[in-house]
C-alpha cells in the first residue's frame, strides 16, 4: 500500500463505518464495540506506518482535482502536526470505545452510538489531515452535525437536548465566519492550499483583506475551542454520555479550533492582530474558565470549565508568536489530552458506580474506589504541573515562554503575572476535584459504590501510565513527535529538549508559586461560608446567549405573525412586493441594461393582437364578479401565447404552453368548484387602491423588464451547446446534456421541490386520515 492510499484510507475507514455500523445492530452489545474498535485499530496501525517517514521528515501529500474552478481540491497532508492529531484522535478514540463498552447498558441504542462516533471520528481526522481550506471548512461542519448528534445522544433527556442546540448554533455559527474568512483569505491570495499560502505569508500579511479574514476565521476557531466569551457551550454539553465528553473534550472538537489556529501560525503569527487578539483572548479564557470551575459541584461541570481554561492556556501560547511558545502549546495538546481524558473517564466511573457526581453527595470514595482513587490523583497532578508528570513538564515551557526575555510587550511582568494566576486556578480546581470527591467523611451514595469492571479502569490507567511516562522519559516518548509536530507549526525544523530538571529557574519558581497560590487559595474556598460559590465575574456569557435567543425567537414570531395571516392575499402581495423591490434595487445599482436603437424584429400585427387579448381578458376579470368568465379570459391569454410560439416557428414551446395551459385551467376549475360562484368584494376601499397600485407597479416593472430584454443583443448560445455536447457532456441528444450537464444544477433543484411537494402531499394526506379516524 503507497503512502497516498494509506493517507486516504485514514478518515475512510470510519467514515465507511459510519455508514455500515447502523445496519449491524445484530452483533449486539458485545460485537458493535468490536466491530467499531477494529476500525479505529486499522486507522491508527495506517497513521503509525505513515509516521515513521513523517517522523523522518518527509510529510504525505494527496491532491485530487475536485471543483478546481472555485479552487476546491481534495488535498489531504499528514505532516508533523496532522500525526499528532491523528494518533491522538484514534488512540483516545479506541479507548473510549473500549470505555464505552462497559459505561453503557444493553438497552441503549448503541449502534446509533458508535455510527455517530465514527462519523465525528472520521470529520475530525478530515480537518487535521486537510491541506486545503475549503475542504477543511466542509470537515469542520461535519464535526459541529456530528457533535450535535453525540451531545444529544440521550435524546429524552431536555438538557441533552439544550446542550446539543446551543453547541449547534454557537459553532454554527463559528462555522459561517471561517467560511467567510477563509473565502476572503483565499479570494485574495489566489489559492486555498494551505502549503502555497504559509510559502507567501509575508505577501499574504501585506493584502489589505487580510485583517478582515483574520478576524473571522479567528471568530471561527475560537467559538470551537470554547474561548470567552464563547465558553458557556461546552459545560452545557456535558448533558453528553461521559464516553462523549471525554472524546469531545479532550482531544478531538474542542482542539479543532487549536488546530487550526496552529496551521495559520506560520502565516499569521508574525501580525500585531494576532498577538493582541489570540494572546488576549487566551489569557481572558484561561482565567475565567479557571474561576468558574470553582463554583460547580459536578465533576463533569468543574472538568469542562477546567477543560475551557486548559484551552485557554493552549492559545494564549499560540497568540505570543515565539518559537518557544508555539513548541510548548504543541506539547501541551498532547499533555493535556491524556489526563484529561483519564479525568472525564475517572468521573463516569464515579457516575458509573456511586450513582452520582455531584460533590454534595461525595466523599470518603477512596474507601470504595482505592485504585480510582490513585488514578485520579496522578491525573489532576498531571494537570496542576506537578513533576515527574508530563503536565510538569509543559508547564514549565508555558512559564519560560512568557517571561520578559522571550517576549516584548508594553507591560514586561504582566503575562508572568497572568500564567502564575492561572496556574493557581488549575491547583485549586484540582484540588477541589480530588479531595471533595475522594476524601473526608463519606457522603450519601444513590448507589453503593465499588471499583469498577476492568474495561473501564484499563483505558484510565493506560492514559495515566502515559503521563507517567512522557514525565519520566520525555525525550524517549515525546521529542520525536514533538519535534515534527511543532516544525509543523513554526515551518523549520525544531529539535525541542525535555527534561525535569534544568535548575533552579524562573520558570521553577514560577511553578512553585502558583501550586502554593492555589493550595491556599482552595484551603480559603473550603473554610468560606459560600466555599461552593465564589464571587461570579457579572452577567454569563450564557445568560447572554440565552437572551439573544429568546429576542431571536420573538422577533421571528412577530414577523411570522405580521404576514403568516391565512390570507392569499397577504402572501401574494409579499411575494410580488418583494420581486419589485429587488428588481428596482438591481435596476438603479446594478450594470444596467444595454438598449439598443433598433429592437427585435418581430411578425407583423403580434403587438396590436396582443394588446387587444390581454387588454380584453384584464377588462373581463375586472368588471365580472363572476369568477368562470375570468378563468376562461385568462386562458384565452395562454392559447394567445402558443400562436404566438407557433408563428415563431417554435413547435414545442406550442406543445408545452397548451399542455400547461391546460392542466392548469383545469385546476383552477376544479379549486373554484368549491369557492362561492361570485366573488364578493369586502375590502376596504383603500387597501383595494393599494391593491391597484401594486398590480400596476408590477405590470409596469414586468413590461419593463421583457422590453429590456428583447432589445438586448441577440447572442445565442446554442452554437456552444451544439459543439461541446458530444465532447464535453458525452451524450449526442443536446437537449438531454443541457438538462443533465451544462444545467445540472437546474434540474436538481427542480427534482428537489418536486421531492419537497411530494413529502408535503402525503403530510397532508396522512392528517387528512387521523382527521377522520
Amino acid at each position: 500500500m503507497g503512502s497516498s492510499v494509506a493517507l486516504l484510507a485514514i478518515p475512510a475507514l470510519p467514515l465507511l463505518a459510519a455508514g455500515l455500523l447502523p445496519a449491524a445492530g445484530r452483533l449486539g452489545a458485545r460485537g458493535l464495540p468490536w466491530l467499531a474498535a477494529a476500525v479505529t485499530a486499522a486507522a491508527l496501525a495506517l497513521a503509525l506506518w505513515l509516521g515513521a517517514g513523517i517522523l523522518a521528515g518527509t510529510p504525505v501529500t494527496v491532491s485530487v482535482p475536485w471543483a478546481p474552478a472555485t479552487g476546491l481540491d481534495l488535498t489531504f497532508l499528514a505532516d508533523g502536526l496532522s500525526l499528532l492529531f491523528v494518533l491522538l484522535i484514534l488512540g483516545i478514540g479506541l479507548l473510549v470505545i473500549a470505555f464505552a463498552r462497559h459505561y453503557f447498558g444493553p438497552d441503549e441504542a448503541l449502534p446509533r452510538f458508535y455510527a455517530e462516533l465514527m462519523l465525528f471520528m472520521a470529520a475530525m481526522l478530515g480537518i487535521v489531515t486537510a491541506g486545503n481550506l475549503l475542504l477543511l471548512v466542509v470537515f469542520w461542519e461535519l464535526t459541529s452535525i456530528a457533535s450535535f448528534l453525540l451531545i444529544g445522544f440521550w435524546d429524552r433527556d431536555p438538557a441533552a437536548r439544550a446542550g446539543a442546540y446551543q453547541s449547534l448554533i454557537v459553532t454554527g455559527v463559528g462555522g459561517l465566519a471561517l467560511l467567510a474568512g477563509v473565502l476572503v483569505l483565499g479570494g485574495a491570495a489566489g489559492t486555498f492550499e494551505l502549503a502555497a499560502l504559509a510559502g507567501r505569508a509575508a505577501e499574504v500579511r501585506a493584502l489589505p483583506e487580510a485583517p478582515v479574514a483574520l478576524g473571522l476565521i479567528l471568530l471561527g476557531a475560537f467559538t470551537k475551542s470554547a474561548q470567552v466569551p464563547f465558553h458557556f457551550w461546552l459545560p452545557s454539553a456535558m448533558a453528553a454520555p461521559t464516553p462523549v465528553s471525554a472524546y469531545l473534550h479532550s482531544a478531538t472538537m474542542v482542539k479543532a479550533g487549536i488546530f487550526l489556529l496552529a496551521r495559520l501560525w506560520p502565516i499569521f503569527a508574525a501580525t500585531e492582530l494576532w498577538f493582541y487578539a489570540v494572546t488576549g483572548c487566551g489569557a481572558a479564557t484561561m482565567l475565567v474558565g479557571g474561576w468558574t470551575a470553582l463554583r460547580h459541584t459536578d465533576l463533569k461541570r468543574i472538568l469542562a470549565y477546567s477543560t475551557v481554561s486548559q484551552l485557554g492556556l493552549i492559545t494564549m501560547l499560540y497568540g505570543l508568536g515565539t518559537e518557544a511558545a508555539a513548541i510548548a502549546a504543541t506539547f501541551h495538546i498532547l499533555n493535556h489530552a491524556a489526563f484529561k481524558a483519564a479525568l472525564f473517564m475517572s468521573a463516569g466511573i464515579v457516575d458509573h458506580e456511586a450513582g452520582s457526581r455531584d460533590l454534595a453527595r461525595l466523599g470518603g470514595l477512596r474507601r470504595h474506589l482505592p485504585r480510582t482513587t490513585v488514578l485520579v490523583a496522578i491525573a489532576a497532578a498531571a494537570m496542576t504541573g506537578i513533576a515527574p508528570l508530563n503536565g510538569f513538564l509543559s508547564k514549565e515551557l508555558f512559564y519560560e515562554a512568557t517571561l520578559p526575555g522571550h517576549v516584548a510587550t508594553a507591560w514586561p511582568w504582566l503575562l508572568p503575572l497572568v500564567a502564575v494566576a492561572g496556574s493557581a486556578l488549575t491547583a485549586a480546581y484540582s484540588l477541589r476535584l480530588v479531595v471533595g470527591a475522594f476524601f473526608g467523611p463519606e457522603g450519601t451514595y444513590p448507589k453503593h459504590p465499588h471499583e469498577p469492571p476492568a474495561g473501564m479502569r484499563v483505558p484510565v490507567e493506560l492514559l495515566v501510565a502515559l503521563c507517567i511516562a512522557i514525565g519520566l522519559a520525555p525525550n524517549l516518548l515525546a521529542t520525536p513527535l514533538l519535534g515534527a509536530a511543532a516544525g509543523a507549526v513554526v515551518a523549520h525544523g525544531v529539535h525541542p529538549h525535555l527534561a525535569l530538571w534544568h535548575g533552579l529557574t524562573p520558570a521553577l519558581a514560577m511553578s512553585a508559586a502558583g501550586i502554593t497560590a492555589g493550595t491556599l487559595l482552595y484551603v480559603a474556598r473550603r473554610r468560606s461560608a459560600r466555599a461552593a460559590l465564589p464571587p461570579r465575574l457579572g452577567t454569563s456569557a450564557g445568560e447572554i446567549y440565552d437572551a439573544l435567543v429568546r429576542g431571536l425567537l420573538a422577533g421571528a414570531h412577530g414577523l411570522t405573525d405580521a404576514y403568516q395571516t391565512g390570507r392569499l392575499r397577504t402572501y401574494v402581495a409579499v411575494l410580488l412586493g418583494t420581486v419589485l423591490a429587488l428588481g428596482a434595487w438591481s435596476a438603479r445599482h446594478g450594470s444596467g441594461v444595454p438598449v439598443l436603437a433598433a429592437a427585435t424584429e418581430a411578425p407583423q400585427g403580434t403587438g396590436v393582437i396582443t394588446l387587444l387579448t390581454v387588454g380584453g381578458a384584464a377588462s373581463v376579470c375586472a368588471l365580472y364578479r363572476y369568477r368562470w368568465p375570468s378563468v376562461l379570459a385568462l386562458a384565452l391569454v395562454g392559447a394567445l401565447v402558443a400562436i404566438f410560439f407557433a408563428w415563431m416557428s417554435a413547435p414545442d414551446l406550442v406543445l408545452t404552453q397548451l399542455l400547461v395551459e391546460t392542466v392548469t385551467t383545469i385546476l383552477v376549475v376544479l379549486v373554484l368548484y368549491f369557492l362561492p360562484k361570485q366573488a364578493r368584494i369586502l375590502e376596504p376601499r383603500a387597501r383595494l387602491v393599494g391593491d391597484g397600485l401594486l398590480a400596476l407597479a408590477v405590470g409596469t416593472g414586468a413590461a419593463a423588464a421583457i422590453y429590456a430584454v428583447l432589445r438586448r443583443p441577440f447572442d445565442s448560445i446554442s452554437s456552444y451547446h451544439i459543439a461541446n455536447s458530444l465532447p464535453a457532456g458525452g451524450g449526442g441528444n443536446v437537449v438531454n446534456v443541457i438538462l443533465v450537464d451544462f444545467r445540472g444544477y437546474d434540474t436538481l433543484g427542480e427534482i428537489t421541490v418536486l421531492a419537497i411537494a411530494a413529502v408535503g402531499v402525503l403530510a397532508l394526506v396522512r392528517a387528512g386520515r387521523r382527521t377522520a379516524a
